[in-house]
């Protein structure tokens, strides 16, 4: 099998899920301010590191968490099991600033793990490639005695992860900053960075070859120096270059840099607004992650379960438009808006579309602009089935929509077409006087 088969085949799973839970959580979640308060605060070890021995999570937050996941309709989870503070939530050799030997007294990833695995979803590990306890990450030259032992943690650790805790699916690394970077949390720093690519400084070839080996069927995404499987925008859907590559798009409630537990948080986006993201990405391509940061308890706060819970149930009606669909035809002229999208936007599976409604137009929507013939229409969100007219223009017109919105974030129409639905070209101005025709996709005529 060559190496596009390969990862073909581990990604399959990847393109029919869809929706991924991530999860920010660590010693930081105690104080509520977010998961970067180590650096952005410039606290000393001494005043930090007291906050693992307060870090006392509850006996059930890991079914709860798989539980939540799963009632919100996310398909796989994503945990820190180590962010930029160095904290690691599993039992690592390597020093005691973890969750076995402070304030929890155990180990969070192989809790998290069973939990999640027996909720049959897929797990993901989070791991940051830097570790800002290091003195040499920030001052390499001073502390140049340290970067072989920095590298050697970092190896070491991953190397735990991948040998026991039995399956993993998904290693999600983060900041692949060589010692002297600056680094989120350090907007301000100017110290210099060693001259080496993040692939060279970290050995990322041989770490990743050895994750691979250890559990063949993984998916790496592309923060580790290399490219490896998917692609990974930050509170953005932005699809990747090379239409063919996997790529999932991450994003919080808040509006950045709030990725872990937030005790008040006074700009979140609706759950709106989190479903037009998903939707959005799922249109064009890709994945769509969507963060919580859970109490020190472990715990999802009313703030996010809210939002998790009007998804899930959004996602209970409608999952039919989201898993296992594909881009298709409908976005491939180079249009990142396309046909419908003063309506909402589609997503699609062979000939069937679905046009998840953002703007609600009561009962006058009008399909424009897409081929071949359209055979039948319903409501998704109630079952109803719609009346299917055709216009002038290769237009159709279908009635039988409430006046109201049926569903408080957005309505799905589901259509038919006699085949898979195309964008049709326009180049002339025949439509002025009702006389365009669908004469098939671009490059057929």
């Amino acid at each position: 099998m060559s190496d596009a088969e390969d990862r073909k085949a581990r990604l399959a799973w990847f393109h029919e899920a869809k929706f991924g839970l991530f999860v920010h959580w660590g010693c930081y979640s105690v104080l509520g301010r977010g998961e970067q308060l180590f650096s952005r605060d410039m606290m000393p070890p001494a005043e930090y590191e007291p906050l693992a021995q307060q870090f006392r999570p509850g006996g059930d937050w890991a079914p709860q968490l798989a539980q939540s996941a799963l009632d919100t309709g996310a398909k796989y989870v994503v945990l820190t099991s180590r962010h930029h503070d160095g904290y690691c939530l599993f039992d690592t050799a390597t020093h005691d600033f973890n969750a076995a030997k402070t304030g929890p007294g155990r180990d969070l990833v192989a809790e998290y793990v069973q939990a999640v695995r027996a909720a049959g979803l897929k797990v993901g590990l989070y791991y940051s490639v830097v570790s800002w306890r290091w003195r040499g990450f920030w001052d390499p030259r001073t502390y140049a005695d340290e970067l072989p032992r920095l590298i050697e943690e970092l190896h070491t650790q991953v190397r735990e992860l991948m040998t026991h805790y039995g399956r993993i699916d998904m290693l999600w690394y983060d900041v692949p900053a060589v010692p002297g970077s600056r680094t989120p949390g350090a907007e301000t720093w100017t110290g210099s960075r060693l001259d080496q690519s993040p692939e060279a400084f970290y050995r990322t070839a041989e770490l990743n070859d050895q994750v691979r080996r250890l559990q063949p069927h993984i998916l790496i995404n592309n923060r580790s120096g290399r490219p490896e499987d998917f692609g990974t925008p930050e509170q953005r859907v932005s699809p990747e270059q090379d239409p063919d590559r996997a790529w999932e798009a991450c994003m919080t409630l808040n509006y950045a840099p709030g990725w872990g537990c937030l005790k008040h948080s006074m700009a979140d986006k609706s759950a709106g607004e989190v479903l037009y993201s998903l939707v959005n990405a799922v249109r064009l391509g890709g994945n769509f992650l969507f963060n919580v940061g859970p109490t020190a308890a472990g715990y999802i706060d009313e703030r996010e379960g809210r939002v998790l819970r009007l998804l899930g149930r959004w996602l209970d009606r409608h999952g039919e438009a989201i898993y296992a669909t594909h881009p298709g035809r409908i976005y491939t002229m180079g249009q990142f808006q396309g046909p419908g999208f003063h309506y909402g936007m589609f997503t699609q599976r062979g000939r069937t579309a679905y046009l998840t409604l953002f703007y609600y137009p009561g009962d006058g929507l009008v399909i424009s602009r897409l081929g071949p013939a359209l055979r039948s229409a319903e409501l998704l969100t109630t079952g109803r089935r719609l009346t299917v007219e055709p216009m002038s223009n290769a237009r159709w017109r279908i009635t039988g929509l409430p006046e109201n919105p049926p569903d408080p974030l957005a309505p799905v129409v589901k259509l038919e077409f006699e085949a898979e639905p195309y964008p049709l070209p326009q180049c002339d101005a025949s439509w002025l006087n009702g006389d365009f025709r669908d004469t098939g996709p671009a490059g057929t005529r």
